[in-house]
């Protein structure tokens, strides 16, 4: 057997070279039958392990470049709906002016194809979780929140706003009624594409891309997937994540709340401007709301709503990150419960002594009789205090003892222990091996020494 048909159990991993493959750490080449790229799927049953990782390194690869495409397709998209209602509310563009229906059209044409790459990113998906668990067909690898997650994707970037002029009916909360455009809506519900920035930072983890940790992930049953990569950068970089969250969300928010606001209250410009919606998304994102401004429109006041929930989950993941900050390193762990145990033993020698003070002075007390009940009965309470005391010592000292160890600091000093025991028996077997030759030696020194003693009897006589 040749090629792809016998690998290598120890060295599973190949590079296919040609008409070649060669596995790595080995100079050794052996003939392969020639298998493209485009043949892999067709022949997806008869794949050896070599075949298998290089398939899936290619379909990560696919699937990278499907979601930078999705990426700055819905970037794109999301520029130019800001350029177009900025257009209308800041220059009082028409809905049915040239430069509005053009804008539009290509935002409906950048939609359309990420609605395709998506379903293109899923059908990979699929593909990828196929080669995992080694099924024969791609839909046999999904399931009903797979189809559930399609769908709510395709709701979500299908939202934008039509070339035209769709208006309906809208009553302010003064009771004001007027014929608004839906555009508003639109254009701000279209600002939900922004979580692919967070799909295409997680396509581009070393997390996802490396295929070593990825068999780790396999080995131990671990998902790699994006809760993985959030839990991991929450973990290395917690400040700058949750930072940029909430610069984030205060900007969108607050142009959210300009647009929202300008779009139904076309009159109050200079009091819906972008410092002015700034200090409003402020106050609700913190939880204050002094109330000195409140939205004017049902839109922003679905936007307050939206910016309030936010900036609660911010504030939890705050106070989370910096209650981790403010917790001992394990150096600091150890010094203070050294520290920790040096008062408590002072503390029970303190009491130890006053103990026996206290045992002294009531023997001496009692040697004069009943005279001096009042202090008998001083002492006794203090040499009972000293006890108990005594005792608050002891258990505190055991509690210390019992949180100073952790199940790493076992596991450490257990390993500690193996590395210095396989020294020692390193040493030994070459001390043994030493002890060999020396006796080797010490038994060719005395053959040879008979050998001269028989030679000089031998020339005595």
């Amino acid at each position: 057997m040749s090629g792809y048909d016998c690998d290598n159990p120890n060295l599973p991993l190949c590079i296919n070279d040609g008409l070649k493959m060669k596995y790595m750490g080995n100079t050794e080449t052996k003939e392969t039958p020639n298998v493209s790229r485009t043949s892999w799927p067709k022949t997806e049953a008869k794949l050896s392990l070599g075949q298998k990782i290089e398939y899936r390194r290619e379909l990560l690869h696919r699937r990278r470049r499907i979601v930078d495409t999705e990426f700055t397709l819905a970037m794109i998209g999301i520029v130019l709906m800001v350029v177009e209602t900025e257009l209308f509310i800041s220059y009082g563009m028409e809905k049915v002016s040239i430069a509005s229906i053009v804008l539009k059209t290509i935002i409906s044409v950048t939609t359309v194809i990420l609605l395709f790459c998506i379903c293109l990113n899923y059908y990979t998906g699929a593909k990828i979780k196929m080669v995992d668990a080694g099924l024969k067909e791609w839909y046999m690898a999904t399931s009903y929140w797979h189809w559930f997650g399609l769908v709510l994707e395709l709701l979500i970037c299908s939202i934008h706003p039509i070339p035209g002029n769709i208006q309906l009916p809208y009553a302010s909360p003064d009771g004001v009624r007027r014929t608004v455009s839906l555009d508003a809506v639109l254009s701000i519900v279209m600002v939900a594409r922004l979580y692919l920035v967070a799909k295409f930072a997680v396509v581009h983890s070393v997390l996802l891309t490396d295929t070593s940790i990825y068999s780790i992930g396999a080995l131990s049953k671990v998902k790699i997937n994006t809760l993985f990569v959030f839990r991991a950068a929450m973990r290395n970089r917690p400040g700058q994540l949750l930072l940029m969250v909430m610069v984030s969300t205060f900007v969108v928010n607050t142009w959210a709340m300009r647009a929202c606001e300008l779009y139904y209250e076309r009159g109050n410009y200079h009091k819906n401007s972008y410092l002015e919606s700034m200090w409003l998304v402020a106050i609700t994102f913190l939880t204050v709301g002094y109330g000195d401004r409140t939205p004017q429109s049902y839109c922003g006041r679905y936007i307050s709503i939206v910016t309030g929930c936010m900036g609660v989950i911010t504030t939890a993941l705050l106070v989370a990150i910096i209650a981790r900050y403010l917790q001992q390193t394990r150096s600091e762990k150890y010094v203070f419960n050294f520290v920790s145990r040096l008062q408590i033993e002072n503390r029970k020698k303190t009491a130890a002594a006053n103990a026996v003070k206290a045992v002294l002075r009531l023997h001496i007390l009692r040697r004069y009789g009943d005279e001096f009940k009042g202090e008998i009965r001083k002492y006794e309470d203090k040499l009972k205090t000293s006890l108990n005391e005594i005792r608050c010592a002891r258990e505190d000292k055991k509690v210390i003892g019992d949180d100073a160890v952790g199940i790493v600091d076992v596991a450490h000093t257990v390993d500690k222990i193996m590395n210095e025991l396989d020294r020692k028996f390193a040493d030994d077997k070459q001390n043994r091996e030493r002890l060999q030759i020396i006796d080797h030696r010490l038994d060719a020194m005395e053959t040879k020494l008979e050998k001269l003693c028989d030679m000089m009897s031998t020339i005595s006589r």
